[in-house]
């Protein structure tokens, strides 16, 4: 009981109540009246059962002691992952550092690569040109002395022409890997019309029937595109489709483009996440075709499926061509039968 100057109190108890025996809280208030002497001589006041407000008090007690040991614990945690996180941070820097360390020596790279290429195109060659004009020499002054000898210059004539063209595409594969194609637009009907006016005479040595259907404009490097098909309708026309009445090529050549969503793709191919759909870029030709078995092998470097003294080439080309299609974030495939003409497909972002 606590009892004022005043004589008020308060005081909090528990009884027994009822037949059960159930525990009640009560709460009793009052006041004490003194007499003359200062001895209480009368009390007066209230009682409260106070049993479900204590009852909520102590709940909610427990509530605020199992929420703040709650937030400790969550504290904790964040402490933790904030530990973790400062971490986290210090190896982002590392990795990015090491990443700027690894961009300068691919640049370095790069640039070694440039200057290679500056001596397969100036240094490499010229040797060649001069065995070239010294073997043609020999022949025009020395062709009644020379006799079987002569065959033996034109055979290193032709190894030396074959040496000068396999400098000459590995110039080019090294320029496409190391440079990026940019994103301006091109028109790839009129790099086929710059492709065919290159291949002039080609074209007219099989008597080639070409059809070019309307192609899209793209955002890519035009050159490369070039490249790219150039390389394609080259292979058309050399593995052109011989005429066997007469022994003549008959060479018919198609190039037609549509749009393809990245989730119809073939299953072969992996495309980039980001991009939904693609122009698929069609080169069809009628030509000895290939067996599909050998379909990866024919995008590596140096890789032939036909004898050198059967097709002339160095294996470069479709390499050349997989890595355009790179650079340009798409994809290249293909399909063949023997006898049956070939289908390239190059699938690019539309």
């Amino acid at each position: 009981m606590m009892l004022g100057s005043s004589g008020e109190f308060t005081a909090e108890y528990t009884v027994e109540a009822g037949a059960a025996g159930q525990e009640r809280i009560l709460q009793m208030q009052g006041k004490a009246y003194f007499g003359e002497t200062g001895k209480p001589c009368r009390l007066s006041g209230t009682v409260q059962d106070i049993t479900a407000q204590r009852h909520l008090q102590l709940a909610l007690e427990q509530q605020v002691q199992q929420r703040t040991e709650e937030l400790q614990v969550i504290n904790e945690e964040l402490a933790a992952n904030n530990e973790e996180l400062t971490a986290a941070s210090e190896e982002l820097r590392l990795a990015n550092q090491q990443l700027e360390e690894t961009n300068h020596l691919l640049s370095r790279t790069n640039q070694d690569l440039e200057q290679f290429a500056y001596i397969a195109s100036h240094d490499l060659q010229e040797p060649l040109r001069k065995v070239l004009q010294f073997s043609d020499l020999l022949i025009q002054r020395y062709a009644p002395q020379l006799g079987e000898g002569r065959l033996h210059l034109e055979r290193m004539q032709l190894a030396t022409n074959r040496m000068s063209q396999l400098i000459k595409d590995l110039l080019a594969f090294s320029r496409i890997s190391t440079r990026a194609a940019p994103n301006n637009p091109v028109a790839l009907n009129e790099v086929l019309d710059r492709v065919q006016e290159s291949l002039a005479v080609a074209i007219d040595e099989v008597d080639a029937v070409i059809t070019v259907t309307n192609l899209p404009t793209l955002a890519g490097d035009a050159l490369q595109l070039e490249q790219l098909f150039q390389n394609l309708m080259g292979n058309a026309l050399k593995f052109s489709q011989f005429n066997q009445a007469d022994g003549k090529p008959s060479c018919q050549i198609t190039v037609r483009a549509y749009q393809v969503l990245a989730s119809m793709l073939p299953s072969a191919l992996k495309p980039t996440s980001s991009i939904e759909s693609y122009h698929c870029i069609e080169v069809i030709d009628n030509g000895i075709g290939f067996d599909e078995k050998y379909l990866d092998r024919i995008f590596q470097v140096f890789q032939r499926l036909h004898p050198k003294d059967t097709f002339a080439g160095t294996g470069i080309g479709l390499a050349i061509c997989q890595k355009v299609v790179a650079n340009h974030r798409g994809m290249i495939t293909a399909r063949s039968r023997p006898g049956k003409g070939a289908t390239f497909q190059v699938y690019l972002p539309a």
